[in-house]
């Protein structure tokens, strides 16, 4: 395995999980100038969003706070799930930003969530996908 990973210089991280009883998947690789996670519950991307920072993170009075500028490349870029997964790409660069202050790749986020009415219901779905995130760091 050892020998592997040197031929093979991505750092790459999965996670799967039931969240609020949907199965979410969760992939992370680490290129050497983008960091790429795909969340999906549909095993597949709906759509996927270009985030950078604004300014660097070590330069910022609050690194978790820095703020950041995303487009979507292509899916839903209109419409009640645009605005959460804006929220997903912002709140995960962000987090990125906290953990490591000198990061400064951007993030490709491909994302495809089931829609979720209940505010409550989808901040707790929201926490609990960005705590395996962190949890499982490419960065």
């Amino acid at each position: 395995m050892a020998d592997d990973q040197k031929e093979f210089p991505l750092k790459n991280r999965q996670a799967a999980c039931t969240i609020d009883g949907v199965h979410t998947e969760i992939l992370l690789t680490g290129f050497q100038d983008k960091i790429f996670a795909v969340i999906t519950q549909y095993g597949r991307i709906g759509s996927l969003i270009h985030t950078t920072l604004d300014i660097a993170p070590h330069r910022a009075s609050n690194p978790a706070n820095v703020p950041t500028t995303g487009h979507f490349l292509f899916g839903e870029s209109t419409g009640p799930q645009s605005d959460l997964y804006m929220l997903y790409a912002s709140s995960i660069m962000q987090a990125i930003a906290a953990m490591n202050p000198y990061e400064k790749r951007p993030l490709l986020l491909g994302i495809a969530l089931k829609p979720v009415e209940d505010m409550k219901a989808r901040k707790a779905i929201f926490d609990q996908i960005i705590d395996v995130i962190m949890a499982n760091p490419v960065w």
